[in-house]
């Protein structure tokens, strides 16, 4: 029955790579994300044996183009990281409140401060501390939690796309993993940290 399953993604791949076989350039799909070298590599054993020997020669040529315009590449990916950073949603100014960021570095993202301030409550939560009684009331706000939620996925949808775009790439280049990428990594994390810690917040009971 499996050899009736008709692998789509191997077809469309094929055509692709008659394309590189006729014109002996990378065909446009493997530079707008429709394919990456890792969906190759993950096909190949279903290829013929024909297909295969041009996959593996698309390969390598995708390789030497990577490398000889590393620069450009990085280039390309510096804009979208400096243009990510000076646009984050939980960077919004809906989430600067004086009260809270004075207490940390300049230029903390202010969710992280919230995070800290709520961690800091957690352990020493004081009933006749209004900074307490405020910050809890606020961040356990069904509207502004879900305001918390909404711009953290906003945020991580697009360090995923960015990740997703350019790791391939640097990957299939057999080039150095750039400072950039390892730093959306983390602050992919981060982003996972804050909405777990937040929600796991609504349930916490100051009076236990």
């Amino acid at each position: 029955m499996a050899d009736d399953v008709i692998n789509f993604n191997a077809i469309r791949l094929t055509t692709e790579l008659n394309k590189y076989h006729k014109h002996k350039s990378i065909p446009t799909a493997f530079f707008d994300g429709t394919f990456t070298i890792p969906d190759v590599l993950e096909l190949l054993p279903v290829l013929s044996k024909k297909y295969q020997r041009i996959a593996l020669n698309l390969i390598d040529q995708y390789k030497v183009n990577l490398k000889s315009s590393k620069e450009e590449l990085h280039k390309s990916l510096l804009n979208e990281y400096t243009a990510f950073l000076e646009n984050q949603h939980t960077r919004n100014e809906r989430w600067i409140y004086p009260a809270v960021l004075k207490k940390y570095r300049k230029n903390i993202n202010p969710i992280r401060a919230l995070v800290y301030e709520c961690r800091e409550i957690i352990y020493s939560f004081d009933h006749h501390n209004e900074h307490h009684g405020w910050i809890h009331s606020l961040v356990t706000n069904p509207e502004v939690y879900h305001q918390i939620i909404e711009d953290v996925i906003k945020d991580r949808a697009k360090v995923d796309k960015i990740l997703n775009y350019y790791v391939p790439l640097y990957e299939a280049g057999d080039l150095d993993i750039p400072l950039e990428i390892r730093h959306l990594r983390t602050l992919r994390n981060d982003l996972l940290e804050y909405a777990n810690f937040f929600t796991s917040l609504r349930k916490w009971d100051p009076e236990i």
